[in-house]
Order: structure tokens, then C-alpha cells, then sequence
């Protein structure tokens, strides 16, 4: 796939950055100490009541964070989402917080870190402390040793800091152990440009650097693309290999298909490619991705064993999961939904009101099928858009239309709304990559 083929949101890059080392980050948490103790120095009265300013609006912070978190997972917000809006709302309130104890004495606030690390790493990556603190966003790297990778991810990708980039460049590059995960960062807030990509493959560690050839070869850079087919480990990226090669059907079947168990997530693959020996049903009774497998699928022969497993969900977990699959497949015509699901009804009482709708044929039927109508870019898109479908999903179906519409537009469903809706409104008005994308579809039906 060449350049043209592609779409690429990469923001530019920032300039100013510069290398960090261990003995940096070792004054950074100097310094936060010595906050602290200055904090620790002042009347017992102000430092109680700041003490307790700070815990009291740390948690509900925390508690704010999963929530929205939770949205973003169950579904793209609508622009009116009233819950979603106030989530915001009370977080900029309680950041008001933060701002008045970090202009106080910072002092005040990091000792979070030992009891709070993600509300810490929320403040610091904030453009109100940007103001206050010229070393805010490294202060962020400090904490990646407090919390799971995924988690500062996912704080940090939601960052408003202004400095961040920069400060996660400079990582990015330097020999330090956050070198990783601050590519990572970059890379998930679309913030990797060729310019900087080809920095990181000449100055950054041999993981930064291969993140970089990746993220090279995605956007349609000739060199990257090279790199990924003469050297890269497909079990590192097989998205990247499959979006890449033009013989992908070719080479996903005759070199990992036969060696899949190396692999992750082959079978799923080899679904959004239509190969047609993916086309018989998942073994549903024993495994455990099979709800995904049948609603990437979109079999309508798949909704009725889907219903049985629903039936006899050992957990609500598993119902939700299953319940989710079939409205990816059937859509919002579905007489159920997750939202009502263990409050309305519980899963036997869900598979009790399906099946009977089902066996009505309330729909008309097409060999694939997405949210109700037939598997096209259109209904596909609107998957994306969906305020109902969690992240997982959404994700599996960018993938379907970044490898079948031979385009790649960066897209994370756990990014803000507003940046969701650009990545999205960009894929949908690329009309190749429709036309490219609705052939393969219309040409997989015809192998059924």
C-alpha cells in the first residue's frame, strides 16, 4: 500500500526537547521531596486542612476517572451526553482544587503519589498546572513507576499539558526506563511525525526504534514499509504486516496460518480478511473469543447459537460480552440492550425475549451483517459513531477498515470525543476506500 493509499493524522512535531537522564529524573524527585517538606514545615493547622483538602478531592477524582474511563469504553459519548458533560464539569471543579494547594505549596499535593499516583499524573499532565509548574510534565514520567502501564496510558493519552509532547519526546529518546512507554504515549495521541520517527530510529533504544519503523510503515513512508516486510516480527504487529502488504490474503494463509498458536489473534484476523476457511462458525462452547470471532463474522447462522450462549452465561460478564456481539450484528433493532441487562432482566430472561424475536425474522438477511443492515464501510462506520458499542468492538472494526478500505486514519476509542469524531469523520468521507472496502465485501459473500 502506497503513501496514497493512506491517511495519516500525525500532529507536527514540537521542537525544544532534549535528552533526559536517569540523574534528571533523580533531581525531579528531589525537588517533589523538598516540596513536600516545606508543606510538612507549615502550621499543623494548614497542613491539616490541606491534607484534607487534597485526600477528599483526590477521591473523588479517582472515582470520576473510572467513570469516565466507563464511558468511554461503553461508547462514543453523544455531543449532548449530559452525563458525560458533567463527569467534565465536576473534574474541572475539583481540578480548581488542586490549582489553588499547588499554588499555595506544591508540597501540598504530591505526596498523592503514594496514594493517589493516577490523580498525581492527571494534575500534572494538566494545562492548569502547565502555568505553575515549568517541570509538571516530566514530574508525569515519575509516576509511571507507580502505576500499571495501561493505566498512565490511558491518563496521559486524555492529557491537556501543552508541554507534555515535549516532555514525551525527550523521553522517547533518552536512555531511561520511561523511554518505552512514552513512545507509547506518543504514538496513542497521534503525536509521531516522519520527522521525529526517523529521530527515534537513529537515537532511540531498539523497542522505541521499532515502534517508530511501525508507526513509519502505517503511514505509507516507502523505508518503513520496507523495514516492517524484510525485518519486522509479524507476532509484534501482525495489523501492521497485514496493512502493508499487498499480497496480505496470500500471506497471512501461507505463513501464519499454518503456524497461528505463535501468534495472537490469527483467527480474528483471518475473519476480517474473509478468508473462507474462516467461515464456519466459532466453537462456542469452549472458546472463549467466540462471541468476537461470530460478531466480526456477522453470520446470521451465528445468532441463534449466540442466544443459547447468552442462555447460559455463567456470568454477567459473559451475558454482556454475547449480548454486545449480537448488536454489532443485528443493531439497535435488537429488543434488548446491555444498559437494561441484570437491572430489567437478567440473561436467561434476554435469551427469552431474542429468541422468539429472532425466529419472527424481523430483519432481512445477507450473508455478513453489521448493526442490522448489510456488512458495508457505511454500516461499519457507524459502528465507530455508536454511543453503545464498547471500545473492544470499535477497535476491531477500525482494523476491518483500515486493512479492507486500504487506508489508515490513527484512531484510539478511548481518545476524546472530539478527536473520535475527526478521525472518523475523515475515513467516512473517503469514498475509495469505501468502494475498495464494499468490493471485498460483495466479492467474500459470493465465496459463502
Amino acid at each position: 500500500m502506497g503513501a496514497n493509499m493512506m491517511i495519516s493524522q500525525i500532529k507536527p512535531e514540537v521542537s525544544g526537547f532534549s535528552i533526559l537522564t536517569e540523574e534528571d529524573l533523580q533531581q525531579l524527585a528531589a525537588a517533589m521531596k523538598q516540596a513536600v517538606e516545606r508543606a510538612e514545615a507549615s502550621a499543623p493547622g494548614i497542613q491539616r486542612f490541606a491534607r484534607e483538602k487534597a485526600d477528599s478531592a483526590a477521591e473523588a477524582v479517582r472515582f470520576l476517572l473510572a467513570q469516565r474511563h466507563r464511558a468511554l469504553d461503553t461508547g462514543l459519548p453523544d455531543s449532548d451526553s449530559r452525563y458525560y458533560h458533567l463527569l467534565n464539569k465536576k473534574l474541572a471543579r475539583l481540578m480548581a482544587v488542586f490549582v489553588a494547594l499547588f499554588r499555595v505549596e506544591p508540597g501540598y499535593v504530591y505526596p498523592l503519589a503514594d496514594t493517589h499516583p493516577q490523580v498525581l499524573l492527571w494534575v500534572l499532565s494538566s494545562a492548569e498546572i502547565d502555568r505553575l509548574e515549568p517541570t509538571a510534565g516530566k514530574l508525569s514520567l515519575l509516576l509511571a513507576d507507580k502505576l500499571q502501564a495501561q493505566m498512565w496510558l490511558d491518563t496521559v493519552s486524555l492529557a491537556t499539558s501543552t508541554q507534555l509532547i515535549e516532555t514525551l519526546q525527550s523521553a522517547a529518546i533518552s536512555q531511561i526506563p520511561q523511554s518505552e512507554l512514552a513512545m507509547r504515549a506518543l504514538v496513542r495521541r497521534h503525536e509521531l511525525n516522519a520527522e521525529f520517527a526517523t529521530k527515534c530510529i537513529r537515537d532511540g533504544s531498539a523497542k522505541v526504534s521499532r515502534m517508530a519503523r511501525h508507526q513509519l510503515a502505517c503511514s505509507g513512508h516507502e523505508a518503513g514499509i520496507n523495514w516492517v516486510i524484510e525485518h519486522g516480527d509479524p507476532a509484534q504487529s501482525l495489523f501492521t504486516h497485514l496493512l502493508i502488504r499487498k499480497d496480505k490474503v496470500a500471506w497471512l494463509r501461507g505463513e501464519i496460518l499454518p503456524q497461528k498458536d505463535a501468534f495472537q489473534q490469527v483467527d480474528e484476523y483471518a475473519i476480517l480478511n474473509r478468508l473462507p476457511e474462516s467461515f464456519t462458525l466459532p466453537d462456542f462452547a469452549n472458546d472463549k473469543h467466540a462471541y468476537l470471532k461470530a460478531a466480526l463474522s456477522g453470520d446470521p447462522d451465528s445468532v441463534m447459537p449466540m442466544i443459547a450462549q447468552l442462555r447460559q452465561s455463567e456470568d454477567d460478564n459473559q451475558a454482556e460480552c454475547y449480548l454486545q456481539a449480537l448488536m454489532l450484528i443485528l443493531g439497535d433493532q435488537l429488543p434488548v440492550n446491555t444498559h437494561d441487562l441484570g437491572v430489567v432482566y437478567d440473561a436467561q430472561q434476554a435469551a427469552d425475549i431474542l429468541e422468539p424475536w429472532w425466529n419472527d425474522k424481523p430483519l432481512a438477511l445477507s450473508p455478513m451483517m453489521r448493526m442490522g443492515g448489510s456488512l458495508s464501510y457505511a454500516t461499519s462506520i457507524d459502528v465507530l459513531k455508536s454511543a453503545s458499542m464498547p471500545a473492544l468492538f470499535r477497535t476491531w472494526v477500525w482494523r476491518d477498515l483500515c486493512l479492507n478500505g486500504g487506508i489508515y486514519v490513527p484512531y484510539d476509542p478511548m481518545s476524546w470525543p472530539a478527536k473520535q469524531r475527526r478521525a472518523i469523520h475523515t475515513l467516512s468521507k473517503n469514498s475509495t476506500a469505501s468502494e475498495r472496502y464494499n468490493q471485498r465485501m460483495r466479492d467474500a459473500a459470493v465465496g459463502r
